[in-house]
Formats: C-alpha cells, sequence, structure tokens
C-alpha cells in the first residue's frame, strides 16, 4: 500500500476489486497510521494541481518571481486552459489580514477543481488549483490552511457534499470551533471554513448534515500528517512553497508544502544523481548537490524550466529548489541538466517518458486503448502478462482522473481470481462516463452491469491481436450507481459480482434504520450495494451487499462461503443461513470463535462478530458450524501475492 493508502478510511475499499483483500488490512492500517514507511519519495496525502500554464521562472537564492504578480494576473494565468464553475467567494483570510479568493473550474480534462489566490501581508500573492473531485466514503474533507509560523489566528478551509450543513474543527484537546458551510451558485460542492488559534491547530472536522445530524469526521492528516517533530521553521520559497525539516526515526526528512498541503516528502541520501527531481503535474521538486549552481528541466515538449537551488539552512549538505514546471504532465520525458558557479555543465540525465508499467513478467499480445478513453485527453492502456511465478496476469494504467499519473495496477494470477475489474472516469465530453473493465476467461459469454435500479447493461468484449484472453467493457453515465456485475459462463451458474459501493458510509450514516447489534462492540446495517459495520460507533470498511433484486446469501457459494473482514478490534461478517458458530485460526495456533445470529434483513444468512484474539497473526481458515457443532462450511484464506514492478 501506498503512504495515502495507510492514513485514510478509504484504504481497504479502494484496493477490494484490485486484489484479494487481506481482511487484516484495516487492524494494520489503524496500527499503522501514526507511523510513515520509509521512502524516497512519499506521495501527498492530497494531489494538488498548480498553475497549468508556463511561468517563467529563475530561483535567485530561492525567492523566484512570477510574470503576473498580481491577482488579476494569477486569475488570468490559472483559468487560461479552463472553464468557470459557479461565482467566486472572498473570504477573510485571518493570516494575512487580507481576501482569499476562492472559485470552482473545469480543467482541460473535464474534471472540477477548486481554485484560489491568496494575498500576502508581506510578500508576493500566489495562485493554484487543486482537484475537486470527491474522496470516497467522506462527506466534507480538507483542501487548504492559512496556517503559518508567526500569525495569531488561522483558517482551515475545505469541501463538503451539498447536504451537509455544519463543519467543526476539532483539537486533540477535544475544544471545538464552529465552523461556516457555504454554496457557491452552480459549484458541485459547498465550501467550509474553520477559524481558530494558532495555538490551537485542528485534529479534524465534526461533520453535520443541514438537519444537524452527525455525519462523521475527517482527520486534518489528509491535509498535512505527522511525520514525526519538526526541527525549525519552515523556509519560504516563492508562490506559497515551503519546506521544513523534521526529526523521524529514518533520519531528517524534508517535507514541501503549499498553503498548508503537504506536497511531497523526502529523506535526502547520498546518491550517483547530482540532481533528484520529483515532477507533479507542473510543478518541479526536489534537491542537488552543493556544487550545482543551476539547473535546466527540459520536457519533451520543447518547453524548459531554469531554477537556482538554494543552499539548505540545516547543514544537510544539499541545496533545495521548488518552481512551476511549463509541463503539466509529470510522465512527460524530460532531461535535467545540472550546471556549476561557472556555467559549466557537471551533470545530465534523460528520464524517458513512462508510459506502461511494464513488469519483470512477459507482454503477451497487443497493448491496447480501453474503448470510450480516446478522446478523453488520458486513454487507458491495457495489456495482458504472463510469468511462471504470477501466471496470467492483467495490467492497466493511465486515466483521465485527476491524479498526477491516473490509475495503474495489475490482476496477478487471474485464474485464482477471475472476476476482479477496474474502473476508469471520463469526463470529457461532458457529462462524461464510467467505464467499467476487466479480463474474460475462458467460457465467459457475456457480462452485465447491474445498476441500483435493477436495469442491466450488457458489455461489449474486445481481444487484441496475440492476447490470451478477451476484455469486457461497460460505460454508464458518470455518476451512475452499478450494483455489480452479473458473469455468464457456458456450463456454469451465473456469477453475481458486487460493486463496493462508493456511497456506502454516506448512506449508512444518513440511515434512519436501527442498526443490528451484534458482540465486541459491532453494529450493521444493509443498505443500497453494501453491508455497513460500526465498531464501538465509528464507522469501519463495509461487506459487498447484494446485487439489485438479490440477497446476501447470493453472494456466497462453495468457493467463497463467508466475507468478512477484521478491523480495529474486532472481527465481523455474514456466513451461509444455519451458521451457529464461526471458528477463526490464525497462523501461529491463535483461535477465536463468534457466535452468529440471523440477520434482520430476511437475506438468508447469519451475522457474526468477535474480538480480534490476541497474539495472533495472519488468518489461515474460518469454519462454519451448525447449533450441533457440525461443520457447515471451511473457507481456506489465499496466499497473499504482491505484483512485481
Amino acid at each position: 500500500m501506498n503512504d495515502m493508502e495507510e492514513r485514510i478510511r478509504a484504504a481497504f475499499d479502494a484496493q477490494a476489486r484490485t486484489y484479494e483483500p487481506d481482511p487484516h488490512a484495516w487492524a494494520r492500517i489503524m496500527e499503522r497510521r501514526p507511523r510513515r514507511r520509509q521512502a524516497r519519495w512519499l506521495l501527498a496525502a492530497l494531489p494538488v494541481a498548480l498553475l497549468t500554464v508556463f511561468v517563467p521562472v529563475l530561483l535567485n537564492g530561492g525567492l523566484g518571481r512570477n510574470t503576473a504578480i498580481d491577482p488579476t494576473g494569477i486569475y488570468q494565468q490559472l483559468m487560461k486552459e479552463r472553464t468557470p464553475l459557479g461565482k467566486e467567494a472572498s473570504v477573510d483570510n485571518p493570516s494575512e489580514g487580507k481576501p482569499l479568493r476562492i472559485w470552482f473550474a473545469r480543467g482541460k480534462l473535464g474534471y472540477p477543481e477548486v481554485c484560489y489566490i491568496v494575498e500576502r501581508a508581506a510578500g508576493e500573492p500566489y495562485g493554484a488549483c487543486v482537484d475537486a473531485v470527491a474522496w470516497e466514503y467522506v462527506d466534507a474533507w480538507y483542501v487548504g490552511s492559512t496556517l503559518r509560523d508567526g500569525a495569531g489566528t488561522a483558517m482551515d478551509w475545505g469541501l463538503a457534499l451539498p447536504d451537509v450543513g455544519a463543519v467543526a474543527g476539532v483539537t486533540k484537546g477535544g475544544q471545538e470551533f464552529q465552523g461556516t458551510v457555504r454554496s457557491l451558485d452552480g459549484a458541485p460542492y459547498r465550501l467550509w471554513t474553520v477559524t481558530y488559534p494558532s495555538q490551537e491547530p485542528m485534529s479534524k472536522i465534526r461533520i453535520s448534515d443541514v438537519n444537524g445530524k452527525r455525519l462523521g469526521w475527517w482527520s486534518r492528516d489528509g491535509l498535512s500528517a505527522p511525520i514525526g517533530q519538526p526541527m525549525s521553521a519552515p523556509m519560504e520559497l516563492s508562490q506559497g512553497f515551503s519546506v521544513r525539516p523534521y526529526r523521524t526515526k529514518e533520519g531528517t526528512q524534508l517535507t514541501w508544502s503549499r498553503h498548508g498541503a503537504e506536497l511531497v516528502s523526502q529523506l535526502p541520501a547520498a546518491t550517483d544523481q547530482a540532481v533528484t527531481v520529483s515532477p507533479r503535474r507542473d510543478m518541479i521538486i526536489g534537491f542537488a548537490r552543493k556544487d550545482v549552481a543551476r539547473i535546466e528541466v527540459s520536457f519533451g515538449g520543447g518547453s524548459t524550466a531554469s531554477v537556482v537551488p538554494r543552499p539548505d539552512p540545516w547543514n544537510l549538505g544539499v541545496t533545495l529548489f521548488a518552481a512551476m514546471s511549463p509541463s503539466d504532465d509529470p510522465a512527460e520525458d524530460r532531461r535535467v541538466t545540472a550546471y556549476d558557479a561557472s556555467g559549466k555543465q557537471v551533470w545530465s540525465h534523460d528520464e524517458p517518458a513512462r508510459t506502461e508499467p511494464f513488469q519483470d513478467d512477459e507482454v503477451a499480445g497487443e497493448v491496447m486503448t480501453l474503448p470510450g478513453t480516446e478522446g478523453s485527453g488520458r486513454p487507458v492502456r491495457i495489456w495482458f502478462t504472463r510469468s511462471s511465478d504470477n501466471g496470467d496476469g492483467f495490467c492497466f494504467t493511465g486515466g483521465p482522473g485527476p491524479s498526477d499519473r491516473g490509475v495503474s495496477g495489475c490482476f496477478i494470477n487471474l485464474r485464482q481470481d477471475p472476476y476482479r475489474f477496474q474502473q476508469a472516469t471520463t469526463y470529457l465530453p461532458d457529462p462524461g462516463a464510467d467505464i467499467y473493465y476487466g479480463p474474460a476467461l475462458a467460457g465467459w459469454e457475456s457480462v452485465e452491469a447491474v445498476l441500483l435500479d435493477g436495469q442491466r447493461v450488457r458489455a461489449s468484449f474486445l481481444r487484441g491481436a496475440g492476447a490470451p484472453y478477451p476484455v469486457w467493457h461497460v460505460s454508464v453515465p458518470r455518476g451512475t450507481e452499478v450494483g455489480g456485475l452479473v458473469v455468464k459462463a457456458k456450463g456454469k451458474p451465473d456469477k453475481q459480482v458486487p460493486n463496493y459501493n462508493k456511497s456506502c458510509a454516506n448512506q449508512a450514516a444518513r440511515s434512519e434504520a436501527t442498526p443490528q447489534t451484534l458482540p465486541a462492540g459491532i453494529t450493521a446495517l444493509l443498505v443500497p450495494g453494501c453491508a455497513a459495520f460500526w465498531e464501538n460507533g465509528e464507522l469501519v470498511p463495509a461487506l459487498p451487499g447484494p446485487l439489485p433484486g438479490a440477497r446476501l446469501s447470493d453472494l456466497l457459494d462453495a468457493a467463497r462461503p463467508v466475507q468478512w473482514i477484521s478491523g480495529e478490534t474486532a472481527w465481523y461478517g455474514y456466513a451461509p443461513v444455519g451458521t451457529a458458530k464461526v471458528e477463526l485460526r490464525m497462523k501461529g495456533g491463535a483461535t477465536a470463535t463468534a457466535e452468529a445470529v440471523p440477520d434482520s434483513w430476511r437475506q438468508n444468512v447469519t451475522l457474526f462478530a468477535a474480538p480480534t484474539p490476541k497474539g495472533g497473526d495472519e488468518t489461515v481458515s474460518l469454519t462454519g458450524y451448525d447449533a450441533a457443532g457440525k461443520e457447515l462450511w471451511r473457507y481456506e484464506l489465499p496466499q497473499q501475492r504482491a505484483p512485481k514492478f
């Protein structure tokens, strides 16, 4: 898992369709969430899209000069390849004593963004646009903050779903500061702000709907996660960039931020490279050797950025730089050239364009473009692989989603789990589409997407030259809820494949129904598309729900007789009707037993929950027994295997 997945509640569900889910993933996420794993580059929790047009930049001693330093010029540059969505808001910025301008726009690939311009009390104004696509399983989320050293009052701000009526900031000590929520005509989301004393920083926000009902909370870690003890005040660069050292177990870690949002974190280390660059869309960040006085980054499209790095003030032996880039595509090929103080070239490196993340495995057949994404601005590429270790695989990359490189990954060992699928969202032409796709193994006759209203949409099949299998794909209008798939294979019963409903947590939080109480502090509620669970009052990862017109029992069969997951302190799930007891066995011999009770939803299953056994590690099997103690079913968990990149 990447760093973002370790910190946010969507982690398990986001990966559920890509690989065989590890039922212990959530517990491990909760155990690790204050920490971050060592890595050369740790991607930001919140992808940040900055200026999308080239601003000639030369950082002199780290203090760059923008050709458009007034708010009007910044607005014109930000909107050069964007169209406005709704009206603009002017918000009081307590840290600067000047207004913070916020508005929504549609980016050049069609997805919504929220833009802002910060006017400084002492310094040049700057602006940026960041993605405004709702995070899964959350009602309100952070975008930025005015918190900075020397300011007595600060403001956090972000976006919320249309029915959110109130947001309150909560400190680590539990003190609350009521925020403001407002709507901008024509905008896709509402805007929230929370003002607070700088010495009382926020830890999270509590979220309520327009009727005052509590919808849950969201951690400020999604904006800028704690990674260690800060060693000094941040060093400010141009256009709102800053860098700050943190003391961690792995050593001194440098973190770049802009407007309160973490961009990238780095452990500077000895390397043969004179310059280490982290391109992020239209921004260049990194470090260089002390003898490097100037850096040029030339892109395949013909544009070049010139940067003068600034010596670090913490005696780390490196120079630091952060600049705007003439390219908004971090996958574009580039050449990085370093010069010393005399102008002599001391180092150069060519970085080829990143296309498909080919594995060590053999590519089997043609690399194809997913139908429906050709005109999206960032097509999805798909292909099959073959490996003696992993068996046949299916890989995908790209897509016009609002992330730096789209979505990339591989399904390995297709025969072990042939029903995995992926989703791509296109925004162009408006209103866009959601495209579901995956491999179609031997004997598959049809695949149908089942919408939440019961309507079925039949998939088409594509087979590339030399590919071992066809690829199925089905397109529905963007935002259409798909409950799951029905796969028809020759000589086999229809297979129902649920789709983890993106709005599960939102629906569960808003439901007026009474959840069913289970042991170990677990309560459960069936909502369209999923079975939602609470662990001691907090929503935890859901389990798949029935397809429209079907029941939970239809998702259980001889190959998968149980659906379950391990939370922070308990494990829970559902099993075939008649199951009275479920025994969990872990590596090392630890066991646990959960009593099962009939579900109150008339879904022909039993529900179970029990505390997680101490001293256990990885679960190897679950066994179900009837009331007389007779074994009814046994489920051996498949061995977890990770793809090789």
